[in-house]
C-alpha cells in the first residue's frame, strides 16, 4: 500500500505549477520516499496498523503543504527567457549543465542551520530530538501582512487561552512594524524588516537564531516562559528595563520634546521615537543607540550648570546619557532625556548606573573598531563645501568641492589647486596606472590626468566626451594587473575603457553593457564588474564576452522577496571566492557564487541606511543619527558611532564629513591596524587662520595668519 507522502510525489509530479520549484524539490521528496520506503519493508506490521491514522493526516498534510505550493507560486516572478541562464555558468550549455547538477535544495542542507521550508515538508534538526509533537517549521511569510505587537511597559506578556492538546509551533519568518522583544532571550529583534519568527498560533516570537532553543510546546506551558525583563549579565544579552520617557525634537529642544520609547537592551539604550496621538506605537527605526561600553558613557541628573535649554519646573524630572563622539579634539555628547515623574527619574538614572557598575566590573571587551579623530582644521574654507575626497598618502589629502580640485599637505599647511576643473563630484584614484580620474563639472564629465598633477605640475587633461552625465565610476585592473580599466555608469549604461599612458593618457571602449534599470552601485571584483540596481545586483565578466552573472538566484524561493518589497541596492561585499554580502536598504543578504543564499540568518540595519561603505572585515552603515559598524564576517554589531549628519567622502568610508554647526573633517581610524593612513596634525578652531596665495605660483596656498594677526583674537 502506498503512503501518502508516495501519492503526494505522484499528485506533485501532474500538477504542471510545481515544476516552478526546480529539480531541488523533486530530488527531496524523492530522497524522502525512498527512506519512507525502506522503513516500511522492515516494520510492515507497525505501518498496517497506522494505515487509518495516516490516511486522515494524508489529507490535511497535503491541504496544508499544497497551500504553501500556491503562495510561492503566487509569488515567483516569470524570468526573463533571455537571461534564464544568468548566474549559472559562462555559456548557454554551461547553464543547462549546471541545472542537472547544482540543486538549489544543497545550499539548504550543506550550509543553513535553520532551513526555510516552502514546500518540502522536511523537518528541521531540532525534530529528531524524539519528541511526539510536530517538528519546528519555518515558513517565509513574505507573502503575509506584517504583525504588529503590543509593547507594554515593565509587564509579562498576558496569558491567553489555548486548546489544551500540546503541539509544536508554525513560525513564520515575520516583519514587525514596532520594537519587539524575543521571548526565548528577551533581546530586541533589530532591524527594518524580516526581523524574526512568530508563531501563528499561540503568538510566540523569537529571532531566527533562537527557535532551536525556544520550548517545543505550543502554547508554551507558563512555568516555560521568560518574563519581559531578563539580562543575561555574563553574555549581555537580553533587556534590563524600559518605559516611556521624553527626548528632544529633531530640530532642537528649544521646539520642544518628543515621545520616545526607550529600552535598556544588551547594555544598550535604544531611543524609538513614537507619534503624540494617543496610543501611537512606536517607530520600528531606532531613533538613537548609546552603548554603555562606550569609555565615556555616564548618566547624571541635570543642573542649571549644564546650561541645557530648558523650563526649570521640567529640571527635577530630567537626566542626561554621555558617550564619547570625538577623540580628537576630545568631545562628548549628552542626550537630555525627561520621565514622567521624579520618581521615574531616580528609576531610570539607578538602572544605568547599575548596569554601568556591572558591565565594568565584568571587564568586558571593548568591540569598538574605530576612533574617530578630525583630519584638519574645521576653520579651513575648503572643508565647508566639500563632496568627495580621497587619501593620496599619510600626508596628503584631495579634495573636491565646488571650487575644484585640491591637494592638503597636513602636516606643513600647504594646498595646491590641480587643473582649472569646477564641481568636483567623485575623485578615483588608479595607482596601478598612475592616474587620477574625477566626475566635474555641471555636466558631470569624467577626466583623467596623471598622478604627477597632485605635486602642483602642469599636465594635460584627458577628457572621455561620451561620458557626459555619468553618476558614478570606479575602476580596477584585469589580465592579472596586466591591464588598468575604468568602467563608467550613465544611468543604466556603463562603458568600460582600458586605460594607457606613456605621454599621454589615451583609452580604448572594449565594452558597453545595458543593466535592467539605473545603476545605483558599482565595483571591480576579481576582473569582474559588480554592478547594484534596484532589488538586484550582477557580475559581469570584463576581460571576455559572456553573459552576466546574477548574484540573487530567481529559483531560490527565499530570496523572492527582494523582488516583491523593491528596495534601492548600496553596496555588494567579495567576502570570499564563494561568497557575498549584498547590501539593500532595508536589509543585507548572504549568497554564494551561483546566486543562492549561503547563511539563514540575514544582516539587520538599526535605522534606515543611506551610504554603505567597506574597509576588510567592517561594514559601515550610515544613517539619520549615527554610522553603525558590523563585522561582516561574524555578523557581529560592533560598534554604533553617535554623528547625526554624517557622510562618507570615499568608498571605504575613512574620510566623513560632519555637517553639525561647525563643518569638520572627520578621519575614522581603525584601531585594529598597524601604523596610520593619515598623519593627525594638532588641530584648533583659530578663525584666524587664512589660505594665503605663494607669490610665485596661482596654485599654492599656505594655510596660516597672515603677518601682521598673530594676536590672540579679539573677544565678542
Amino acid at each position: 500500500m502506498k503512503t501518502y507522502l508516495t501519492d503526494f510525489v505522484e499528485d506533485a509530479r501532474a500538477m504542471e505549477r510545481f515544476d516552478t520549484l526546480g529539480v531541488s524539490a523533486v530530488l527531496q521528496l524523492e530522497s524522502a520516499l525512498d527512506r519512507e520506503r525502506a522503513f516500511g519493508q522492515v516494520l510492515p506490521e507497525a505501518a498496517a496498523c497506522t494505515a487509518d491514522c495516516k490516511m486522515k493526516a494524508k489529507e490535511k498534510y497535503q491541504s496544508d503543504v499544497w497551500l504553501e505550493i500556491e503562495h510561492l507560486n503566487e509569488g515567483i516572478v516569470p524570468e526573463d527567457p533571455r537571461s534564464s541562464s544568468v548566474a549559472l555558468c559562462d555559456t548557454a550549455t554551461g547553464a543547462a549543465a549546471q541545472c542537472e547538477t547544482d540543486p538549489v535544495e544543497n545550499i539548504f542542507e550543506q550550509n543553513l542551520k535553520i532551513k526555510f521550508y516552502i514546500s518540502s515538508g522536511s523537518t528541521s534538526p531540532s525534530s529528531h530530538s524524539g519528541d511526539e509533537a510536530d517538528p519546528v517549521k519555518i515558513v517565509d511569510s513574505a507573502h503575509l501582512p506584517v504583525h504588529t505587537p503590543t509593547i507594554k511597559r515593565k509587564e509579562c506578556h498576558s496569558s491567553i487561552l489555548f486548546p489544551t492538546k500540546s503541539k509544536s509551533h508554525r513560525f513564520f519568518l515575520t516583519s514587525f512594524t514596532a520594537p519587539t522583544k524575543c521571548h526565548q532571550c528577551t533581546s530586541l529583534m533589530v532591524g527594518l524588516i524580516r526581523q524574526g519568527c512568530a508563531c501563528d498560533a499561540c503568538g510566540f516570537s523569537c529571532h531566527t537564531t533562537c527557535v532551536e532553543k525556544a520550548p517545543r510546546a505550543c502554547p508554551v506551558p507558563s512555568q516555560q516562559k521568560k518574563g519581559a525583563l531578563c539580562l543575561d549579565a555574563q553574555e549581555g544579552i537580553g533587556t534590563a528595563y524600559e518605559g516611556h520617557v521624553w527626548i528632544p525634537k529633531k530640530a532642537g529642544l528649544k521646539k520642544g520634546w518628543q515621545r520616545a520609547l526607550a529600552i535598556v537592551c544588551d547594555f544598550k539604550l535604544f531611543l524609538y521615537n513614537m507619534d503624540e496621538e494617543k496610543d501611537s506605537k512606536p517607530n520600528v527605526v531606532v531613533s538613537q543607540v548609546i552603548d554603555m561600553r562606550d569609555g565615556a558613557f555616564s548618566v547624571s541628573s541635570v543642573w542649571p550648570s549644564d546650561f541645557i535649554p530648558a523650563r526649570r519646573k521640567e529640571m527635577p524630572r530630567m537626566f542626561k546619557v554621555t558617550a564619547s563622539q570625538l577623540s580628537a579634539p576630545s568631545n562628548q555628547y549628552s542626550v537630555p532625556i525627561l520621565a514622567d515623574s521624579e520618581n521615574d527619574k531616580s528609576e531610570w538614572v539607578g538602572v544605568l548606573s547599575d548596569l554601568h557598575k556591572m558591565l565594568r566590573k565584568s571587564h568586558s571587551r571593548d568591540r569598538s573598531v574605530y576612533v574617530l579623530k578630525e583630519a584638519y582644521d574645521s576653520s579651513l574654507p575648503l572643508i565647508k563645501t566639500t563632496q568627495t575626497a580621497a587619501i593620496i598618502d599619510h600626508k596628503r589629502i584631495a579634495l573636491g568641492n565646488e571650487e575644484g580640485l585640491f591637494v592638503v599637505h597636513v602636516t606643513i599647511d600647504e594646498i595646491i589647486r590641480v587643473g582649472d576643473m569646477k564641481k568636483i563630484h567623485q575623485i578615483e584614484l588608479i595607482p596601478h596606472g598612475q592616474m587620477v580620474a574625477v566626475i566635474s563639472g555641471r555636466s558631470h564629465h569624467v577626466q583623467l590626468f596623471p598622478m604627477s598633477a597632485l605635486d602642483g605640475r602642469k599636465t594635460d587633461i584627458h577628457k572621455l566626451a561620451e561620458t557626459k552625465g555619468c553618476q558614478t565610476m570606479t575602476s580596477g585592473t584585469v589580465c592579472q594587473g596586466a591591464h588598468t580599466c575604468l568602467c563608467v555608469a550613465r544611468k543604466s549604461q556603463v562603458f568600460c575603457y582600458e586605460l594607457f599612458q606613456s605621454k599621454k593618457i589615451s583609452h580604448r571602449k572594449f565594452k558597453e553593457l545595458q543593466i535592467p534599470t539605473n545603476v545605483q552601485w558599482m565595483a571591480i571584483f576579481s576582473e569582474e564588474l559588480c554592478v547594484g540596481f534596484q532589488s538586484g545586483f550582477l557580475r559581469y565578466p570584463l576581460r571576455r564576452e559572456g553573459i552576466p552573472y546574477r548574484m540573487l538566484h530567481s529559483h531560490d524561493p527565499t530570496l523572492s522577496f527582494i523582488a516583491h518589497q523593491p528596495m534601492d541596492a548600496l553596496c555588494a561585499i567579495e567576502i570570499s571566492s564563494i561568497e557575498y554580502l549584498l547590501c539593500f536598504k532595508s536589509i543585507g543578504i548572504y549568497t554564494d557564487s551561483r546566486g543562492l543564499r549561503s547563511r539563514p540568518i540575514e544582516l539587520m540595519w538599526p535605522a534606515t541606511p543611506t551610504y554603505c561603505c567597506y574597509n576588510a572585515p567592517y561594514l559601515s552603515v550610515y544613517s539619520e543619527n549615527a554610522v553603525d559598524i558590523f563585522n561582516v564576517n561574524s555578523m557581529d554589531w560592533i560598534q554604533t558611532v553617535p554623528l547625526k549628519k554624517v557622510r562618507p567622502l570615499n568608498s571605504e568610508g575613512s574620510l566623513n564629513i560632519l555637517l553639525s554647526e561647525t563643518i569638520r573633517l572627520i578621519y575614522f581610524k581603525n584601531k585594529m591596524t598597524y601604523g596610520d593612513e593619515l598623519v593627525f596634525p594638532e588641530t584648533s578652531d583659530n578663525r584666524q587662520k587664512q589660505m594665503v596665495r605663494h607669490l610665485h605660483s596661482k596654485r599654492r596656498y599656505s594655510f596660516r595668519v597672515p603677518r601682521g594677526k598673530g594676536g590672540p583674537p579679539a573677544g565678542p
